[in-house]
């Protein structure tokens, strides 16, 4: 029976990391099974072969735990459980597996069997190439924080049952949270990992009593985390959970394993030390009490970043690298987590930089390695190349880590001396050839990585020497103070950065004196913009982005317009100022006149897109492309606004076409492989079935704004009733109208909102569809026409005042204009319509604008900018039957139109049908403020 894949499986097995372990491992797999049922599985899944190859000759601990369990390949070769799994999917998995269980030994017996089955889901992923590190460490974590979960619960469910629920001083229940630090707490769990742990709960107290009597709350939850760590550490007949670290908590091995909100923050406050600081950098409330492990984020948080810069902070990590180094021998050459070049190094490097400059800097608050590398090089902290290398160095240490121990299941960080162990691991990490191969070419690899990585932590980390004397001074603190500064220390920590650089990106000679000629144009031009502060402490992000490139800094030295321009720009904030860090070179066409001397036009922008679609560029590549080019763009866009080459309408009306030309780009993306695969669609008599795009809100309204998302549905059908809708598409693989249409709707979601590399085009909504969510992606024109018909709510009578077709056929595009005409305008909105959109409007301004007398929300907010749009639309639903010209997409040539021709405003009455004539300016006040914080 096993014929007809034998040659496949021979294949699969010399391919294998280790072919004589995988060979041996099949062989006691299919000793323990029905061998006929196994061939015929092999037969009929011939990636069943791949996996067992790969998952067999890597780890002989998940090879003993399928032949324990041999029936889990069934469950492993199906599609749904070959996926990635989020925290809800998993809970759900455990829930089912415990359910029929009560006893406490059998639920523990079955916890760990749920951890080794989705251990060996993980572990397939994994080593077949379907799940990255992050998304394998991520899924790790997830699983650890289910399992603390449950034996939280089950701890707790018994001690309440012996001493009662545990009270504080004014009688409320407390309860305690489990706090994840280090790898868990980052979301970077290793197979073999121990989890390092701490609890806290909420108050002091007393609990209410129970069959044992009553405890104080100290003594309670110190008996239920022991009983917790019990749960996960003990060993069953079906092995353990969870090893678990509580030496992180205040004292160590000496403290208490468990204290309360105010013994922690009484500890932090007094006694923290900067180890302590930064083991609170991974901090995550992962099982528990969520209200308990809010406050105690808040309280870390507090303790973790401070304003300002401590460059004591670097000698004192150096003193904790220094000391790992000196017990290295005991542990042996070629460790991979501690070792020179290792993982902690780059981990040290990260954390001295979050603990510089995340007090100032709220992006830099990021638990996961990967990730802060990524922020740090975003903002400039980190020299592009740099931030790239360690990024790979990373994914390959933490993969060889990983690699090490899937083998055993053994905590081990060490490169193993035998040269055919070495050869084996290689090829476990992906490294192709004989094992001796193999060994020599990973060996030049991790030399090198290691060597990259050291190179970097020593620099930084490294004693630097006074540096030299400047010509040009850095201001005094009163006098930044007096030309305006709220934050004067925080304005010169930025001077001297602007003048010598950051600690990983120092500047060349010649760099540094282009830097000195630049400072005194720049703080002029920072002092005239709208915030100072603000402006500089873009201005300096910007400037340690730019690293060597000492052409652009003469530019802005030597140009004092462009200079003021970008001060504007960073004063906005960083949501622009990113795009330039991200990608110096813009600023030179910036400077460009020819860049922002007019507005542009649609046309403008559809043929600078033509770019995405040169020959021979990858899926991936055009979508980076179509970013790249909608941010260079929309920067364009902003400068021009800045330096009032348009006003507020013109800005909108660019951001508009802008996204219009973009999502034409977008469905071109959509369209061409599913086209390719599907043909297009044809109704029974060969007639083509066309679409088109309605864009509703700010997209419909020609308001787009920096940050808008594009509110969009699609409707596809014929131009008239005679049901020039059903169909099928003509291509190989043929698919319903309704499938194709839904699935082209959905690539051009992702196709301009996926976050890919180079960020994101515009975020895409489809909510406001006709039906919503139980209406797929894609909607006939019939159907729509009868769901407006019989379900159409109010408030997609207002949403579709602001509706415009935006790209699609133009005859189908007539009929639906005409649908929603007829569903939006049919009938005059009578008083009890309006009673229920005054109703709305003030439920939103209550839940979300909550205003203060300090605090006011411009969209939200009383009087703001909802309050325009409902009146307005409350108007056109009022007055626009039998007027077409009533209405108009946008809301402030709607004002006008109201205002103008529909009768129901007329001139000089001081009653509410004379509002639109103040909405106008009092709208664009409040959207030029609205953009402004969008900035």
């Amino acid at each position: 029976m096993l014929a007809p894949v034998f040659g496949h499986l021979l294949a699969e097995l010399a391919a294998a990391p280790d072919p004589d372990m995988a060979l041996n491992n099949l062989e006691r797999y299919a000793a323990v099974v029905d061998r006929s049922v196994f061939f015929r599985v092999l037969t009929d899944h011939p990636g069943g072969l791949g996996l067992l190859a790969r998952l067999f000759g890597s780890s002989q601990f998940l090879a003993d735990a399928l032949r324990r369990r041999p029936n889990l390949l069934a469950w492993l070769l199906e599609p749904r459980t070959m996926r990635q799994w989020l925290a809800d999917d998993l809970e759900a998995d455990l829930a089912q597996t415990l359910a029929p269980f009560a006893a406490r030994e059998a639920r523990m017996n079955a916890l760990r069997r749920f951890k080794y089955r989705q251990l060996l889901r993980i572990a397939s992923r994994d080593l077949l190439g379907d799940a990255d590190l992050t998304v394998t460490t991520e899924e790790l974590s997830r699983l650890a924080d289910v399992c603390l979960a449950e034996a939280w619960r089950l701890a707790d469910a018994t001690l309440r049952a012996q001493y009662g629920a545990p009270l504080d001083g004014d009688g409320a229940e407390t309860a305690l949270a489990v706090v994840g630090m280090g790898k868990l707490g980052g979301d970077e769990l290793n197979y073999s990992s121990d989890i390092d742990l701490m609890f806290v709960y909420g108050a002091d107290g007393e609990t209410e009593g129970g069959s044992e009597g009553r405890l104080a709350n100290g003594d309670y939850f110190a008996r239920l985390v022991r009983e917790i760590v019990a749960l996960l550490e003990s060993v069953t007949e079906e092995g353990y959970a969870f090893r678990v670290d509580l030496r992180l908590r205040p004292e160590g091995r000496m403290g208490p394993v468990v204290l309360s909100l105010d013994g922690y923050r009484t500890y932090y406050a007094e006694r923290a030390e900067l180890w302590e600081r930064q083991a609170l950098l991974k901090a995550r409330a992962c099982a528990g009490d969520e209200r308990v492990g809010a406050r105690f984020m808040e309280l870390a948080r507090a303790v973790v970043y401070r304003p300002g810069v401590d460059a004591s902070i670097v000698g004192a990590v150096r003193g904790m690298k220094r000391e790992i180094d000196r017990h290295l021998p005991e542990k042996g050459g070629g460790n991979v987590k501690l070792g020179r070049g290792g993982i902690r190094e780059i981990e040290f490097l990260v954390q001295a930089l979050q603990l510089l400059y995340g007090g100032d800097d709220g992006w830099l608050r990021e638990r996961t390695t990967l990730k802060a590398l990524f922020r740090l090089t975003e903002r400039g902290y980190l020299a592009p190349g740099l931030g790239h290398a360690l990024s790979e160095a990373y994914v390959h240490l933490r993969t060889v880590e990983h690699r090490l121990q899937i083998l055993h299941e053994f905590q081990t960080h060490t490169l193993p001396d035998d040269p055919d162990e070495l050869g084996r691991l290689a090829r476990r990490v992906g490294v192709s050839g004989s094992p001796a191969r193999a060994a020599s070419a990973f060996l030049r690899r991790h030399r090198a990585v290691t060597a990259t990585v050291h190179r970097a932590f020593s620099e930084f980390f490294a004693e630097r020497p006074a540096p030299r004397n400047r010509r040009l001074r850095v201001p005094s603190l009163l006098a930044l103070q007096a030309t305006g500064f709220r934050d004067p220390e925080r304005a010169r920590h930025n001077l001297r950065l602007i003048v010598e650089g950051r600690p990983l990106v120092p500047y060349e000679a010649a760099l540094g004196r282009a830097m000195e000629r630049l400072l005194p144009n720049l703080l002029d031009a920072v002092w005239q913009s709208p915030d100072p502060d603000e402006a500089l402490n873009q201005m300096e992000r910007f400037l340690a982005a730019v690293g060597p490139r000492a052409g652009l800094i003469e530019l802005l030295a030597s140009d004092t317009s462009v200079l003021a321009g970008l001060a504007r720009l960073c004063a906005g904030g960083d949501l622009m100022t990113q795009l330039l860090i991200t990608q110096p070179e813009l600023m030179t066409a910036l400077a460009d006149p020819r860049a922002w001397e007019r507005p542009k036009r649609a046309r403008d922008f559809r043929t600078a897109l033509a770019v995405v679609f040169a020959p021979g560029l990858a899926v991936s590549e055009q979508r980076d492309r179509l970013r790249q080019v909608k941010q260079a763009e929309e920067l364009a866009i902003v400068w021009r606004y800045l330096l009032g080459v348009t006003g507020i309408d013109g800005y909108s009306r660019e951001m508009t076409a802008l996204a219009e030309a973009t999502l034409a780009a977008g469905m071109l993306l959509a369209l061409g492989p599913l086209v390719e695969r599907h043909g297009v669609p044809r109704t029974a008599d060969g007639r083509f079935i066309p679409a088109v795009i309605v864009g509703l809100g700010k997209l419909g309204g020609r308001e787009l704004t920096t940050g808008s998302d594009l509110d969009i549905f699609l409707v596809y059908g014929g131009s008239d009733a005679d049901g020039h809708e059903d169909g099928e598409t003509d291509g190989a693989e043929r698919v319903e109208a309704h499938t194709f249409w839904s699935e082209v709707v959905e690539r051009v979601a992702g196709a301009l909102g996926d976050i890919t590399a180079a960020g994101v085009a515009f975020p895409v909504d489809l909510r406001l569809r006709p039906g919503s969510k139980g209406s797929g992606f894609a909607s006939s024109v019939t159907a729509a026409e009868r769901y407006y018909a019989e379900y159409g709510d109010l408030w997609e009578r207002q949403t579709l005042t602001r509706s415009r077709i935006c790209w699609g056929d133009r005859r189908l595009a007539r009929r639906v204009r005409a649908m929603i005409r007829q569903h939006t305008f049919g009938a005059p909105l009578g008083p009890r319509g309006l009673k229920e959109i005054a109703e709305v409007r003030t439920r939103m301004e209550l839940e979300l604008g909550k205003e203060t007398p300090g605090r006011l929300h411009v969209k939200f907010g009383h009087g703001g900018l909802v309050d325009v749009e409902f009146l307005v639309q409350a108007l056109e639903l009022r007055h626009g039957a039998g007027r077409p010209q009533a209405s108009w997409p946008s809301t402030i040539a709607s004002c006008a139109v109201c205002r103008r021709r529909c009768g129901c405003c007329p001139r000089g009455r001081p009653t509410p049908s004379s509002w639109p004539a103040p909405c106008r300016p009092a709208w664009r006040r409040r959207s030029a403020c609205r953009r402004a914080t969008r900035f």
